[in-house]
């Protein structure tokens, strides 16, 4: 594995640079690539996991910054008591609703439970923000976010480069670090 980009700014600015180019890679593993999703999983889940190790979200914490995290009712109730209001003060205080989706409770971009690059109620998250970047879901059904999170999360961003060369794309040699 080459270097790898963990600069936000960087990351934001390499991803706009090869938006098409992600797109189309997008469009070959859509259309053309062969693997099943299984398969294809167990590469992205591998290149995830190693990438993950070695890059710290608390130097990061764009995810946090720039999207808003849908809440279920489990995931308020826990907030609420880790953070020690009853749940609709936390409703209150800490979230917006969202009816334009047929009515969901969302915490809003910035999050403001963000203190510097640390959430103030880490273990008690909501499960969205727990299995953020989503990349052990299945990434062919769900590689419109990928790619669209390469502008916001290092680890998606270098998973996405990687999967280029551990895939075969015919178009992976154009940007090799």
């Amino acid at each position: 594995m080459t270097g790898l980009v963990t600069d936000p700014q960087e990351v934001a600015r390499l991803a706009e640079e090869r938006e098409d180019e992600n797109w189309a890679f997008r469009d070959w593993i859509k259309r053309e690539f062969d693997f099943d999703d299984e398969r294809l999983m167990s590469v992205v889940r591998e290149l995830a996991d190693e990438i993950t190790t070695q890059i710290d979200c608390t130097q990061c914490a764009n995810c946090c910054r720039e999207t808003s995290t849908e809440v279920d009712d489990e995931d308020i109730e826990r907030l609420a008591a880790a953070l020690e209001v009853t749940v609709p003060a936390f409703q209150e205080a800490y979230l917006e609703f969202d009816e334009d989706y047929g009515g969901r409770w969302l915490l809003p971009a910035p999050c403001p439970l963000l203190e510097g690059n640390l959430c103030r109620a880490y273990e008690a998250c909501p499960t969205s923000c727990r299995e953020y970047p989503h990349l052990h879901n299945d990434f062919r059904a769900a590689s419109i976010s990928r790619i669209n999170n390469t502008f916001l999360c290092p680890i998606v961003f270098n998973v996405v480069e990687e999967m280029k060369y551990a895939l075969r794309w015919p178009r992976r040699n154009r940007w090799r670090r």
